[in-house]
Formats: structure tokens, sequence, C-alpha cells
């Protein structure tokens, strides 16, 4: 999987990568890998000196951070999405834009062309065929979607490069909730491609 075999590079890739990790299974072996490849260079560097207290402050870090893992969120829809996602939204409110019956959120500040976006497909609801300037990496976290080219559930990543055009449908009884991680502006191809880019961009 290209996301866990490259390092990321910035805070959104970082968090569709933890994301990623959580909800597939497949993906978490990958992680152990890359973990025991890290552990095996970490043996070889030469310590360094720390403070005698330093053990204890870990402990007591971790043993705070276990206790608001439990109540990450009251949030019907908050609580189903990965625990990495719950504590970057911890205490913030999503900001959603409506378009019609799809809703999309920004999850970080866009950075160098990079977004994060949390995207509401309602049941049976249409996004318009489009592309991207870059490329768009789309991980299904509820429901599933399908288009021109297969049917994705819950727990799927699609990557999409910028010639690839796909009219995203969300099932029709659960609709589509997923974690986009996108390079460049969205951009609308279909019959009111150029009203819609002005729209959205």
């Amino acid at each position: 999987m290209k996301f866990l075999t490259n390092p990321a590079t910035s805070p959104a890739s970082l968090l569709f990568q933890q994301c990623l990790v959580e909800i597939v299974p497949e993906n978490r072996l990958t992680n152990i890998a890359k973990d025991e490849i890290g552990g095996y260079f970490l043996d070889r560097i030469n310590p360094t000196p720390v403070s005698e207290d330093l053990w204890m402050k870990v402990l007591n870090n971790t043993n705070g951070k276990e206790k608001i893992k439990k109540n990450v969120s009251h949030d019907p829809f908050l609580s189903q999405l990965p625990v990495a996602l719950q504590f970057h939204l911890k205490d913030k409110e999503i900001k959603w834009k409506s378009f019609k019956d799809v809703k999309i959120a920004s999850i970080l500040p866009k950075e160098k062309n990079e977004k994060l976006e949390l995207i509401h497909v309602m049941p049976g609801a249409k996004i318009p065929q489009h592309t991207h300037e870059g490329n768009e990496s789309f991980l299904v976290l509820h429901g599933s979607y399908s288009d021109e080219y297969g049917n994705y559930k819950a727990g799927t990543v699609q990557v999409r490069s910028d010639d690839h055009h796909h009219t995203p449908v969300g099932h029709a009884q659960t609709g589509c909730v997923g974690l986009a991680y996108t390079h460049g502006k969205i951009k609308f191809s279909g019959t009111f491609g150029k009203l819609l880019n002005l729209i959205a961009n």
C-alpha cells in the first residue's frame, strides 16, 4: 500500500495514514513491519542520556491519553469515525458545506495544495462527474458507493489520478461517509462543469 510504504510528509498525509491503519486490518500488518524495521535501526543508534524522571513522565502522559480515549466523543456521527480522527476533531466544530445531497467538511487547513476532507454522500445521491488536478485518495469509513469502475465498501481505499473521470453514487440505503486526501482542485467535467467548478473551488 503506497501510503504505508511512503513516509508521511504533512499533517494531512499523516492523519490519513493513521485512519487507514486503524480501520483496514491488512494495513496493520504493513504498519507492524514498518515498526519492526524502525526498531532494528533504532537499536543501532548510540544512546543519548535522558533525565531520571523521563519514564514516569511518559507513563503519566500515556495514562491521561487512555482516559481521554474512553470519552473521545458523545456525538453519534463522530463516534463512528476512526479514533485518530476523533482525537483530531475533539472540541472542534465540524463545519459542513452542503451541496444538495452531499456534505463536505475540511479537516485540516489547506497546505501546498493538499486537502483532507470528510465527504458525506446521502443515500442514492450522486456527485457529478469529475477528476482532480492531482491525485485523490478516498477511504470509505461507512456505507459504500459505486462509480463507473466498481463498488466500494467500508474499509476500502481508491487512488485516482488526474486523468481519471468518475461519477460516485452513494449506496441507496446507507449512503457513504469517506475521508478524501487530495492534491489540487476538483475539476467537474459534466454538462454544468464550469459552473460547478466556480462553486466548489
